[in-house]
């Protein structure tokens, strides 16, 4: 018999959010969500987005436990703004990949805390912009919508991360999979132990801090509850989201992810486009 689910941990983009869904979160997701809250089962989120971006969202989820963000290198208390838990890239780390990223026509942004507790994002960006904002030439809203803003453009990440207290919470540099080699092993041995790479969409590569991942963050925060690990739902779509997959005592998939991800769960949904995370969240709590 299956241990009550006590804690669910959703993953956005692919998983409960879509560019191309109104509102980025279809209402029967969103009634899911509250469905599993009020008989209550706790919710949160582990996401690669910013906190900054989840603080935004989280009122209209109803979210007021800590929230996983920058791929599980902050957690954050979406209803105070407290940060809870920080995990940087190293100073040194962060240079040796600057160096490559300026190096490469491959558009790569830098997330940094800035002033007041804000993130400071600080993109690359062709020698002659041409009001381009990146080497890829996608539209402004599609690199708003994967990087955040407003970002800074800059001719050189170096000189960025070698500013006086400088230590990123992460990167994303672009890897269009589909049409050119996965780098994220590749880049792994570039960068070596000072961070942790993985993919976090068709498009996009991350690293963070060796330490920060969506598994640990996924432990930190059951601890933090009294949640045992079996009785954690987790739901998420790509590779990034493995290491909290193989952490939850339930762990689904959804529909559009690669059998590399399909492996590591127990179910697998329906596609974002079907839902699937609202599927899952009524075959697996019941409300």
């Amino acid at each position: 018999m299956q241990d009550r689910i006590e804690l669910v941990v959703l993953d956005m983009d692919g998983t409960i959010y879509g560019r191309r869904i109104a509102g980025g979160i279809s209402p029967r997701v969103r009634r899911a969500i509250a469905a599993v809250q009020e008989v209550g089962t706790p919710v949160t989120v582990a996401t690669g987005r910013i906190f900054d971006f989840v603080r935004g969202v989280a009122p209209e989820l109803g979210l007021t436990l800590p929230v996983i963000t920058a791929q599980g290198a902050v957690i954050g208390d979406p209803v105070s703004g407290e940060v809870l838990y920080e995990a940087l890239i190293e100073q040194e780390a962060a240079r040796r990949v600057a160096a490559w990223a300026d190096g490469e026509e491959r558009t790569t942004v830098f997330y940094l805390n800035g002033a007041g507790g804000r993130t400071r994002l600080v993109q690359n960006a062709p020698a002659a912009a041409n009001g381009l904002f990146g080497w890829e030439g996608w539209d402004s809203a599609t690199y708003d919508h994967w990087f955040g803003s407003p970002r800074e453009m800059r001719g050189s990440l170096a000189e960025v991360v070698s500013e006086p207290g400088a230590c990123p919470l992460k990167f994303i540099t672009v890897n269009d999979h589909t049409r050119e080699p996965d780098q994220t092993a590749a880049l792994q041995r570039r960068f070596g132990d000072g961070v942790h790479m993985s993919r976090s969409h068709r498009y996009l590569v991350e690293g963070t801090a060796p330490e920060a991942n969506k598994g640990r963050a996924l432990l930190w925060l059951a601890e933090r509850l009294g949640v045992a690990k079996e009785r954690v739902l987790a739901i998420g779509d790509n590779e990034n989201d493995i290491p909290m997959l193989r952490e939850a005592g339930v762990a689904v998939c959804m529909g559009q992810a690669t059998a590399v991800v399909r492996a590591e769960a127990d179910w697998v949904a329906p596609t974002l486009e079907e839902d699937g995370a609202a599927v899952a969240l009524e075959r697996f709590v019941h409300t």
